[in-house]
């Protein structure tokens, strides 16, 4: 969608009444994600803005205001419109020392899905990587998931030591604070070994990210229910690989990142991302999402279909 026309639905959705945007038939319950929730900025964060704890409670308040808490099992079992249910993505220590505080006091379920490659911190994220060495003025050249190499050279020769960060700023969760998560009766998901690009990746790649991040969750946390976030979007993947993770029984449900949609792999749910660069407050991502699934349901698109 171009930003112009992104910017008239959300102009338009704004000032219609959310019980009036909420009356449409065929809603999904509310997916908001997030990754994390800082009070100062992350230097290795650039791609997605980083709520405040202040931010994150008010619009926890907001989403409490206007939908019922739940959790996955309730969303998938017995689903209506007017539910929500919260997760998180990649595993980042904030997970575990700022955000599920919050959520334990407000009685707020969720959901966290985490790379498995980064538990304990042992790798980096490669965003997380070009980032930073963004920071020293060295150009990575928009070097993703399939330069991994390329970007761990450039590091050496600019005597630059991921290790080294990673072991001062420990951005990722351990295998026991994410353990305590389950503890405190969190669902610990997957979100892949170490977040690739999928339209970078083979079918065949894709199916090992998600076979081996998931067995390692089923043998550290397993809880029952299995489910997998598809890192970046689900974009692109075919309903081959689908096929496959469910004649394989790799997965019990996976999750998009399309927004408030519908789709029609029937075990595959659509999640809201909520830290966009416009930095629309909660109330406009709502008011956007309900009024555009109205609009694609004017003409049969609002149902992902692959």
């Amino acid at each position: 969608m171009t930003g112009p026309l992104k910017n008239i639905i959300a102009l338009t959705g704004n000032l219609l009444p959310f019980s009036l945007l909420r009356l449409g038939k065929h809603l999904p319950p509310f997916l908001p994600f997030y990754h994390t929730v800082d009070d100062i900025k992350p230097e290795y964060i650039d791609s997605y803005t980083v709520k405040t704890t202040v931010q994150f409670e008010k619009e926890l308040d907001y989403l409490l205001k206007h939908f019922e808490p739940v959790d996955l099992k309730t969303v998938i079992e017995h689903p209506r419109k007017n539910q929500f249910h919260l997760s998180f993505d990649d595993g980042l220590k904030t997970c575990h020392t700022v955000i599920a505080p919050i959520l334990k006091r407000k009685g707020i379920p969720a959901t966290f899905f985490i790379n498995t490659g980064f538990v304990d911190n042992k790798q980096l994220f490669h965003r997380f990587k070009k980032t930073l060495l963004a920071k020293q003025g060295i150009d990575s050249d928009k070097k993703l998931f399939t330069q991994q190499n390329d970007l761990d050279k450039l590091a050496s020769e600019n005597k630059i030591s991921f290790a080294e960060f990673l072991k001062d700023a420990t951005p990722y969760m351990t295998h026991d604070e994410i353990l305590s998560l389950k503890n405190d009766g969190f669902l610990i998901g997957s979100h892949s070994i170490d977040h690739p690009e999928f339209w970078e990746i083979t079918e065949e790649e894709q199916f090992r990210q998600i076979a081996e991040s998931m067995a390692y969750i089923e043998k550290h946390f397993n809880q029952g229910l299995r489910v997998f976030s598809f890192p970046f979007t689900d974009q692109g993947v075919k309903s081959s690989l689908f096929d496959k993770l469910k004649k394989e029984n790799i997965v019990d449900y996976t999750f998009g990142t399309a927004g408030l949609k519908n789709d029609h792999i029937p075990f595959n749910y659509q999640r809201v991302p909520v830290e966009s660069f416009q930095k629309w407050s909660i109330r406009k991502v709502v008011h956007f999402e309900y009024f555009y699934f109205f609009v694609r349901s004017l003409f049969g698109k609002n149902i992902v279909v692959r």
